[in-house]
């Protein structure tokens, strides 16, 4: 049987957390570095859009970034936020060329065949369309999925042969660091939680312990890109951007 869509004010604040983090969240400047880069590639979009497509689109948080009066076709494999309009196991069942862009966050990771994967959004695609998608580079994963870790050349290869192929980098050594000690801190806070009592005495210290990682991640990353930066990288996620070719190129 299929989950129980959530209440609607418990995806409400998934979004909040996911679209406009709080300081006092384990991974605010994971998420706010992710917003920043995905706002900045959807502001390089082409003004023609019309049709945009959500794979695996999760609470849709990033709705609001995208141009007004644009359509927006929501996919997932289930239908527990209650938000998507299509649901299915299958990998864009869509007619060719139906949307100007695709937009997949944080979950093409999860796809057994990148490069069929890629070939599917290309065919779905109109010429010129675009494409944006972000992977996690340090996360964890869990054993039992099958997930892959891209770095910025095996994505540059997955697009080779499209148009304007860029890959961003979503923060550095200290936004991953601040991203994995509060990963930590918020497993110990979620199996405190499940008592009542230790949830309302142990919040207020876990909120103040989120701030103090966040602002030594800062810290980290301003050393980070003034003294460290070279070819050894370590991005919290990356962000791929390219556009089909018309057709015949």
């Amino acid at each position: 049987m299929p989950e129980p869509a959530l209440a609607a004010s418990v995806v409400e604040e998934i979004r909040r957390t996911r679209r406009h983090p709080r300081l006092t969240q384990f991974d605010y400047l994971h998420v706010n570095e992710l917003v920043r880069d995905l706002s900045e590639a959807i502001a390089r979009l082409d003004d023609d859009v019309h049709d945009v497509l959500d794979v695996y689109c999760g609470s849709r948080p990033y709705d609001d970034l995208l141009p007004a009066g644009v359509k927006i076709t929501g996919l997932d494999i289930d239908n527990r936020f209650g938000v998507a309009d299509v649901v299915t196991q299958e990998f864009l069942p869509f007619p060719d060329e139906s949307f100007d862009v695709v937009l997949c966050t944080q979950a093409f990771y999860y796809l057994e065949d990148p490069s069929r994967a890629v070939a599917e959004i290309r065919r779905v695609l109109r010429p010129g369309g675009a494409v944006v998608i972000t992977v996690p580079v340090v996360w964890e994963y869990d054993t039992g999925t099958l997930e892959h870790r891209f770095t910025e050349p095996s994505l540059r290869r997955l697009f080779d042969g499209w148009l304007d192929v860029r890959v961003v980098e979503s923060g550095g050594w200290g936004v991953s660091w601040a991203a994995v000690t509060g990963s930590l801190f918020n497993r110990v806070e979620e199996r405190l939680a499940a008592r009542r009592v230790l949830r309302a005495v142990f919040r207020p210290a876990f909120a103040t312990l989120y701030v103090c990682i966040n602002l030594a991640g800062r810290a980290l990353e301003a050393v980070d890109r003034r003294l460290v930066r070279g070819p050894l990288r370590l991005p919290m996620n990356l962000l791929v951007s390219a556009r089909r070719p018309d057709r015949g190129s």
